[in-house]
């Protein structure tokens, strides 16, 4: 019996997730991960919020799914988010069966969750930062490089599905370079397409796929990587494949301006742990505007229609080191963070009135006193709706404010490939799987619906990753 080859096209987390999965399920199976880009990794290797688990006490399977439903808008898969929430668990724990000594201890209630659920990775011991999705994706590139059937290609690009006459089924893939590979199944995990932002792609010169369903976001900054350009979703389509939600695209209310190039189309992302450990958002006249840990959708909304330049995000000493210290110092080398020594410096700083600033911050600390002293005191409700005050924002003696100007920027692409709960890509004239066809990560659509949550997207690699590479793996050998 000749050997059966397993194709994933894309390194990020859902593309290695997928590779380990097929090929522990199917040993004997050759498994080939092909990327385009010099190094894999991908924008999974750029996350920081963390990764969504239903860990702590208190949460619920119904509460997360809750969440993430009504963070959708009515436009999620309910079966898609379903298994999602309820193998978040299973997730984690096979995450730390590939890299035992990966540490996600750290746990942040983010914008939208009811819950503290986003895990991320502790500082190493002298101090320094542990990006998680660098940390995953450094996790499972050395589980696969322990796996003799798996092969790792870069600088790999594919520009065709094979598809067998007759049966519409997917036998293998075209390379840029015009050499062909056989496979009894291919699965795609290339990721999104928010990362190119102009009308025209570079470097290939075509309409780009946001200049077809989004035109109104033409132009703005972006979060993403230039590789981020749709490659899957175009190689679907090419098949057959159906589409949903193409035209949702998730705008992150924070993305770092830089002082020295606040015009640079790609922002670091500010990621949303800052606001979860207490940092506030503050207008231009040194004003809060809108409860920080609302959803990214309502927080893009609220930041735009301020028409307030610049908006600035505050935190505290005390909020820095909740958030972790050394990921802080790096955003403050890279010229993101300035420091100001107390409530004057600060109100500088952001060209207001020091007495504005500090009645905003006497507002806010209200909150915090009345939910920490005395749990049976009748609080009156924040004007913004928020209920989670991590800090107080005014301390004695003063502590040293940390500010970075912020703007809104094109974060993630919900839409994408249709998927079933089996990770088989359907297609767009019978509505079935089409066969040997599987696909993983942003490049798919139906979970997320009209917004994201933060943490649920490298939970969505792991959990379809995962799904994807186990069928794919049983369907080439069938």
């Amino acid at each position: 019996m000749s050997q059966k080859t397993i194709i994933i096209i894309g390194g990020g987390l859902a593309g290695l997730t997928a590779t380990i999965e097929s090929a522990t399920t199917n040993p004997s199976a050759r498994v080939i991960l092909l990327d385009k880009e010099k190094g894999i990794g991908g924008n999974s290797a750029k996350a920081t919020s963390g990764i969504n688990g239903m860990t702590e006490q208190g949460d619920t399977f119904e509460d997360f799914e809750h969440d993430t439903l009504e963070s959708g808008g009515g436009l999620s898969n309910i079966a898609l988010v379903k298994k999602l929430v309820y193998e978040s668990v299973d997730a984690l724990a096979w995450l730390r069966e590939q890299d035992p000594t990966l540490d996600l201890s750290l746990v942040s209630q983010c914008g939208g969750h009811s819950r503290p659920r986003t895990h991320r990775c502790a500082a190493k011991p002298g101090g320094g930062p542990v990006p998680v999705g660098w940390r995953l994706v450094q996790a499972l590139k050395q589980k696969a490089g322990t796996l003799g059937n798996v092969e790792i290609r870069t600088e790999s690009r594919v520009q065709r599905l094979i598809v067998a006459a007759g049966n519409d089924a997917i036998r293998g893939v075209e390379l840029a370079n015009g050499e062909k590979i056989d496979a009894e199944a291919v699965i795609l995990a290339s990721g999104g397409f928010g990362g190119q932002t102009l009308e025209i792609e570079q470097p290939d010169g075509m309409p780009t796929l946001l200049s077809q369903y989004a035109p109104h976001l033409l132009n703005i900054a972006t979060t993403n990587g230039p590789w981020a350009n749709g490659d899957g979703v175009r190689l679907g389509l090419a098949v057959g494949a159906a589409t949903k939600d193409m035209d949702q695209i998730q705008i992150h209310p924070t993305g770092f301006v830089d002082p020295a190039n606040p015009k640079a189309h790609t922002k670091f992302l500010a990621p949303e742990a800052l606001r979860a450990y207490g940092g506030v958002l503050l207008s231009s006249t040194g004003h809060r505007f809108v409860n920080e840990l609302t959803r990214r959708d309502a927080l893009t909304k609220a930041i735009l229609e301020t028409q307030s330049v610049p908006i600035n995000l505050v935190m505290t000493d005390a909020m820095i080191d909740s958030f972790g210290r050394s990921t802080a110092e790096f955003y403050a080398k890279k010229g993101f963070f300035k420091k100001c020594a107390g409530l004057q410096e600060l109100a500088t700083q952001l060209g207001a009135n020091a007495s504005i600033v500090e009645d905003e911050f006497k507002r806010y600390d209200m909150h915090v006193t009345e939910r920490t002293d005395d749990a049976t005191a009748s609080i009156v409700p924040d004007r913004f709706g928020k209920t989670l005050f991590p800090k107080k924002l005014l301390e004695q003696p003063q502590t040293t404010y940390w500010v970075a100007q912020i703007t809104p920027c094109i974060h993630y692409t919900m839409g994408g490939l249709e998927i079933n709960t089996s990770a088989q890509v359907i297609s767009e004239q019978t509505h079935q799987p089409i066969p040997g066809l599987f696909a993983a990560g942003e490049v798919t659509s139906g979970v997320h619906g009209k917004n994201r949550l933060a943490g649920n997207s490298l939970l969505e690699c792991v959990v379809y990753g995962r799904t994807a590479g186990r069928n794919a793996a049983k369907y080439a050998s069938a």
